[in-house]
């Protein structure tokens, strides 16, 4: 598996190269000259209290669905990362964010899991759940990576560690939730291969199709019944710009095919929520530089905002228009809040070795 896309990776002290930062504004503006976009979006930064948001990167995250109405979040509730930069405190603190006040508030359930980043985390039934991550301990220890499976219960505030682990450790993958009540299921992508967990029992499930074997640190969401999967990275750290869709009805797997060559092209570690039926947004992630990886100084935040639109054969992007955005980022979250409102929390810049704090909301005006 291969080196992870934040400051994990990079080594602190060492200066920015001139050549990396041009490199860097050089791609950021060839990103933007493309035909199709998309307006009537929104950026917007919320101003938390000190200390009064989750200032991390590679942490996991759920949208809290109103049972009652399943197209109304309650918030987003927010788990670990990683703190800063390479040698910084990874955590295990939960958060949640409080839809109608849009603040944060930081939980203190008696139990919770170990400190990690890079887990995978998908809301089903009013339960929380965490699947694996990597856990770096003291720096130069290589860490360990983790096969446990987490829940946090929404009505009694408590984390229970499942019976069920992962078949082996792993870190940078993916979980989404699809269905509820009984028939619902999360959905689990690694770079060996998809998993299902239901009724606390974890099953391998065979696919067929054009599968993203290999791929790690994908973004990935649910649309209606599929599973949308795009970017990643394997382990030579080549990225990838395709779009799959696993189909949950029959378990095939489908690469799209981009109806014009402007979509965001090759990247990892990018931030993804649900639109519709057949659409989700895109924030940020990561580039090659044309140098390749170079242990990490190779890494080009990306700032751009994206509309998926889906249809059975292929997918068409939109860049969305706004006149604010975010820092471009790597290891961020982006949930939905409902009502066309997206919270985008956290992530790392590999160029300015920055953390983020602020959260951000994207809205339709």
């Amino acid at each position: 598996m291969m080196a992870p896309l934040t400051s994990a990776s990079i080594v602190t002290n060492r200066d920015v190269s001139i050549t990396t930062i041009l490199m860097r504004h050089f791609i950021l503006l060839l990103s933007a000259i493309v035909p199709t976009k998309a307006n009537g979006w929104s950026w917007s930064p919320l101003s938390p209290a000190i200390d009064g948001a989750p200032r991390v990167s590679g942490q996991t995250t759920a949208s809290i669905i109103d049972d009652s109405n399943n197209s109304c979040s309650s918030g987003v509730l927010l788990f670990g990362g990683l703190t800063g930069a390479a040698g910084s405190p990874t955590t295990n603190d939960l958060w949640h964010f409080e839809d109608v006040t849009e603040e944060w508030t930081k939980l203190s359930p008696e139990q919770c899991p170990r400190v990690r980043m890079y887990a995978a985390s998908a809301m089903l039934n009013s339960k929380y759940y965490i699947f694996g991550g990597w856990d770096p301990m003291d720096p130069g220890s290589g860490g360990e990576f983790l096969n446990d499976i987490w829940s946090y219960d929404m009505a009694t505030k408590a984390w229970t560690e499942e019976e069920a682990e992962l078949p082996f450790p792993v870190s940078r993958h993916a979980a989404v939730a699809v269905g509820e009540g009984e028939h619902g299921m999360v959905i689990i992508h690694t770079f060996k291969g998809i998993f299902t967990f239901r009724n606390g029992q974890l099953t391998e499930q065979a696919t067929e199709g054009d599968a993203p074997d290999s791929l790690s640190m994908c973004a990935m969401t649910a649309v209606g019944n599929k599973v949308l999967l795009f970017g990643g990275s394997d382990k030579t750290q080549q990225m990838s710009p395709a779009v799959h869709v696993l189909d949950t009805t029959n378990w095939v797997w489908t690469k799209l095919q981009c109806t014009h060559d402007d979509g965001p092209g090759p990247m990892a570690s990018a931030c993804m929520a649900p639109l519709s039926e057949n659409q989700c947004i895109v924030f940020g992630g990561a580039a090659l530089a044309p140098t390749g990886y170079e242990g990490g100084y190779g890494l080009l935040p990306k700032d751009d905002t994206w509309v998926c639109t889906l249809s059975e054969k292929n997918v068409e992007w939109e860049r969305v228009e706004c006149k604010e955005v975010p820092e471009g980022r790597v290891a961020a979250s982006l949930n939905s809040l409902g009502g066309d409102r997206f919270l985008m929390q956290g992530g790392y810049d590999p160029v300015s070795k920055g953390t983020f704090g602020t959260p951000w909301i994207l809205r339709k005006t």
